[in-house]
């Protein structure tokens, strides 16, 4: 076929007009956009990350400024302080005994009434063993409750006085729990001036504000968060996480595929509590029917 023959520009005419278009359509136009959904919706997700990652230091930061607060109270210091028999006072009466357990009772109550509504409480337990348990739930502890024995007082101890941060468990150091879980901030109190042990502190946070946290953003993809907390345990989420997803929350991997379904994840890590914040969302793949 002669190159300037009339037929051969017409089949060039409708190779440049209908050929070439249609492969850019089906081949290269949905990579495009799909490349373009993936940085939209991971540029979505960053931002909300990041919120929600705020917020819930917050949370944080408000049970960890609860369990310092008997250090600037004189009236606790010097009732722990009475407990831990370091007090150099003459021996008290009786109703100064009773004076220095409404300190550690009513005082509390009072820091519980001007924290946050989903702070759910504090337990103290003093050197002597006994145990102060104040939240908005007015239930008491449980009796000879063994503190000593967990593992999150141990890992108190061990951080000598630092705050230490608690996963998702049960109350049940107290006679009526919440119904939902609670994560917490713990810490050993601790004489400043002699560095002895006066008390071990615990401060309660309900999970459901992770839920409420969460309930308040619209997502325009498929989306399943979770909170975990420093030993990669499922503090709160959305769904539960299949295996493979559990697996990648301490990878760097930025998508994940799982039967089929292609997911974009997010991490962010949540202050001093080493917890982590990973948003799985799935990337709808582009049809042209």
């Amino acid at each position: 076929m002669r190159s300037d023959s009339f037929r051969f520009k017409l089949m060039m005419l409708y190779f440049w007009t209908i050929v070439i278009p249609t492969v850019i359509i089906v081949f290269f136009l949905p990579n495009f956009f799909q490349k373009l959904l993936l940085h939209q919706t991971t540029q979505y997700t960053e931002s909300t990350a990041a919120a929600f990652t705020k917020n819930i230091e917050s949370y944080l930061n408000e049970l960890e400024r609860l369990t310092l607060t008997p250090y600037f109270d004189s009236d606790i210091m010097k009732a722990l302080k009475y407990k831990a028999k370091q007090d150099p006072i003459a021996q008290l009466s009786p109703l100064e005994k009773l004076k220095m357990d409404e300190v550690l009772n009513e005082k509390f109550h009072n820091f519980i009434r001007m924290s946050r509504k989903d702070i759910s409480g504090t337990t103290l337990v003093t050197s002597d063993g006994s145990i102060y348990a104040k939240s908005t739930g007015l239930t008491a502890p449980v009796n000879n409750y063994p503190f000593s024995t967990t593992e999150w007082y141990r890992k108190a101890l061990a951080a000598e006085g630092s705050a230490v941060f608690i996963g998702s468990h049960k109350q049940d150091y107290l006679k009526q729990p919440l119904e939902t879980d609670v994560f917490s901030v713990a810490r050993i109190i601790r004489d400043p001036d002699t560095e002895l042990q006066l008390a071990f502190i615990i401060a309660d946070a309900d999970t459901g504000v992770l839920r409420n946290l969460i309930q308040d953003f619209q997502f325009n993809v498929n989306a399943t968060i979770a909170v975990l907390d420093d030993n990669q345990q499922v503090v709160y989420s959305t769904a539960p996480l299949s295996t493979l997803m559990s697996k990648s929350v301490g990878e760097s991997s930025v998508s994940l595929v799982e039967d089929e379904n292609t997911y974009t994840v997010i991490r962010r890590d949540i202050g001093t509590a080493h917890w982590k914040l990973v948003f799985f969302c799935q990337i709808q793949k582009l049809s042209l029917s």
